[in-house]
């Protein structure tokens, strides 16, 4: 058993959802200050009692179109250059665009028991199996003709949690699944070689490095769309630290999971990231972490499919659509624009464009 730090750097944004949303209504924007304060609904609304407003709060959810830090003045919670004592804690929103049609919902990043802000150790897991999978397939792809016939042959046609279950199991029990319990089928997960890779969650964040960040797709074109999605995200710059243990199970030495990091990159630069404006867009990482990051980055399709895998992603992409949006999305001519799918995940930070989810990792053994 040997015992290292794992220590990821955001080169973007990076999201990790908690799950939950505050609505247009439950917080207060501040354009002034550019700043987006989020209530302790507790302590607001023992505040609201106090003051004997919960009956019009309710009313003003109801029925009442102003923004929030509007309808709060006039009931006088808050004043000029005083805001109430229930904020928990402001972000930074700079960047995220608040449009004629009003706020938006804001996607919030996971907190701890505490409220701060945290990266799940199963968040980072996840991506390291992508990862080590993607890497031992492009170490072994002249060998996998077979396994890439049945991807493009695959019958899209299944619920989406079914889709390439099959494909994506057998690649798994062939690179993953090398423990050989006895009296075990080799399918069975407890054959899993990343039971053998336990990483803790990250060590706690602070509010402070947390920033709005509104959804940006970019087309090959350079064309930028921007969507009326917010979400909270931990800004460029940001060490986040993790406790990584490797047991007996785990075949791979610690530094090659950074040269499984780099080769994927090099695919994924290859393979997708080409078709796209070059020097625009920041984000230099080697591994993309949390949401918003898109799927060439979360699975192993580029790495076996290579340069020519564009069609059989469209198909897939498209598949996974309500029938009623296929047309709109237009995954079908994903061919022709050289990427699938058609957009990049990108996001504004200090008004420059950046590639979602990018960091950059180090390994350091714990003596």
């Amino acid at each position: 058993m040997r015992n290292y730090t794992l220590t990821l750097r955001t080169e973007a944004p990076v999201f990790v959802g908690s799950g939950e949303k505050i609505g247009k209504k439950e917080y207060l924007f501040l354009p002034a200050q550019r700043l987006v304060c989020i209530p302790d609904m507790v302590k607001m609304f023992s505040d609201f009692e106090r003051r004997h407003l919960t009956g019009a709060y309710e009313e003003y959810l109801l029925r009442d179109g102003r923004d929030f830090a509007a309808w709060l003045r006039e009931k006088g919670v808050i004043t000029p250059g005083r805001l109430p004592p229930w904020i928990a804690y402001s972000v930074d929103s700079t960047d995220a665009v608040f449009e004629d049609r009003g706020k938006k919902e804001i996607l919030t990043f996971a907190k701890d028991a505490c409220g701060c802000p945290y990266v799940p150790g199963s968040s980072v897991k996840g991506m390291l199996r992508t990862v080590l999978l993607s890497a031992l397939i492009l170490h072994d792809r002249n060998k996998l003709s077979a396994e890439a016939q049945a991807v493009r042959q695959a019958d899209l046609r299944m619920s989406r949690p079914r889709l390439l279950a099959r494909e994506t199991g057998r690649l798994e029990q062939r690179f993953l699944h090398t423990l050989n319990r006895p009296d075990v089928p080799p399918a069975n997960k407890v054959n899993d070689m990343m039971s053998g890779l336990r990483i803790s969650d990250s060590q706690p964040l602070s509010a402070a490095d947390l920033t709005l960040c509104q959804k940006i797709d970019v087309t090959t074109e350079g064309q930028q769309k921007r969507l009326p999605i917010l979400r909270e995200c931990l800004r460029p710059g940001v060490e986040i630290s993790f406790s990584l243990t490797l047991t007996e199970n785990f075949p791979c030495p610690a530094e090659r999971l950074l040269r499984a990091a780099e080769r994927c990159r090099t695919v994924y630069e290859q393979c997708f990231r080409a078709a796209f404006p070059a020097g625009d867009i920041r984000g230099d990482g080697t591994v993309y972490l949390g949401g918003g990051c898109g799927y060439a980055t979360k699975t192993f399709a580029y790495p076996l499919l290579g340069r020519g895998g564009v069609e059989t992603v469209s198909k897939i992409i498209d598949s996974t659509l309500p029938f009623r949006v296929r047309d709109q999305h237009r995954h079908r001519l994903d061919r022709q624009k050289g990427a699938s799918p058609h957009m990049l995940k990108c996001t504004q930070y200090q008004k420059r464009l950046y590639e979602m989810g990018a960091c950059s990792v180090a390994i350091a053994e714990v003596p």
